[in-house]
């Protein structure tokens, strides 16, 4: 990992992935068909990218603000794709019109009196839809799947869940990793054979909106239904919040040195400001 990157800002240009993905807005009609904003739709694979991070914004949130976060991890060889929710406020689908804000989600919340089978449906419409786009991204443009790596924050992080459960055997994912989420129906699971993907999953001890038991419960059903996954739960100090503490970063970035896709296996191949990131890592900053 770079060092201080919890301290950086983002890079405006994008850093690696400007030289295999096109800049924002500039994507196909393949993907627009499934999300109204992505921030980038990955190029073909080259020297440069080998892993694509998939990032899944929480509820009310813009895909920029994910697209700058995925930025500031800097994961080498690394591009990054930020979607936006298939629904706006109202949970509607479609572009939102010139007067609306652009605030997307993935699911209408509980809070708003959405029932359990209105939430599901919308989650499995949303799922569908970003494995419909994977799937997109490996037939049309000739990526390995073992090369995307989901990141989901609440909303996103239960259809980045949801995701990561269906795409098994040869459709199974890098990763997947997510904050303060947890699955809608975890008992649902049936058992599955297929190679899984593997899932990290982390959680607040004081989360009110997504509270830790209902994490566990998720990483259990998950290793139930293939310990392959490894589902392994991070819990920490801290309210509904995206990653806010060093070691929080810390267990993502361990999880990823095992998943990404690194051809070079020195650190210092990447440059003097890089840090070694092992199983063993005790101090990253």
């Amino acid at each position: 990992m770079r060092r201080g990157f919890r301290d950086g800002t983002a890079d405006a240009s994008g850093g690696n992935a400007v030289r295999c993905a096109p800049c924002d807005g500039d994507y196909d009609a393949a993907f627009a068909k499934f999300f109204c904003f992505p921030s980038w739709a990955p190029g073909e694979p080259c020297e440069v990218v080998q892993n694509i991070f998939v990032m899944l914004h929480g509820d009310y949130d813009e895909h920029f603000n994910f697209a700058k976060f995925g930025r500031m991890l800097n994961l080498p060889l690394t591009c990054i794709w930020s979607l936006g929710g298939t629904f706006d406020e109202r949970g509607r689908t479609g572009r939102p019109k010139s007067d609306e804000l652009d605030e997307r989600r993935w699911m209408v919340s509980e809070l708003e009196g959405a029932d359990a089978p209105t939430r599901a449906s919308q989650l499995a419409h949303a799922s569908s839809a970003v494995r419909r786009a994977l799937r997109t991204l490996r037939d049309e443009r000739g990526w390995d799947l073992n090369r995307v790596h989901l990141f989901g924050f609440s909303d996103g992080g239960t259809v980045a869940l949801d995701v990561a459960a269906r795409m098994t055997g040869t459709e199974r994912l890098g990763g997947c990793a997510v904050v303060a989420a947890a699955a809608l129906e975890p008992a649902s699971y049936e058992r599955c054979d297929e190679a899984p993907t593997p899932v990290i999953l982390i959680a607040g001890t004081r989360d009110a909106v997504v509270p830790a038991e209902s994490v566990r419960e998720t990483a259990a059903a998950l290793v139930r239904r293939n310990p392959g996954c490894g589902a392994e739960v991070h819990e920490f100090d801290k309210e509904h919040a995206m990653v806010k503490s060093q070691p929080e970063a810390e267990a993502l970035m361990r999880f990823w040195s095992k998943t990404l896709t690194l051809p070079r296996s020195n650190a210092s191949d990447y440059g003097e400001d890089v840090i070694e990131v092992t199983s063993q890592s005790e101090h990253l900053y």
